[in-house]
């Protein structure tokens, strides 16, 4: 058995690879577009989810000035 628990779930609890996770081009257009912000976690879990959308919201979205 595999103890190790570091990294990202969904609400299934199967593991998330982040470098699996499609990019959206609004995240591409973001102010802080790189995996050493703040809200990495919440990136992550936030473009997982809506994978599978035709509409990608971010309520964390801050356009690059």
């Amino acid at each position: 058995m595999n103890d190790d628990i570091d990294g990202y779930y969904n609400d299934d609890g199967t593991k998330i690879n982040p470098e699996s996770v499609p990019k959206p081009s609004l995240c591409i257009t973001r102010k802080k577009d790189d995996l050493g912000s703040k809200g990495e976690i919440l990136c992550i879990l936030t473009r997982d989810d809506q994978k599978n959308e035709d509409d990608f919201k971010c309520g964390a979205y801050e356009p690059e000035l």
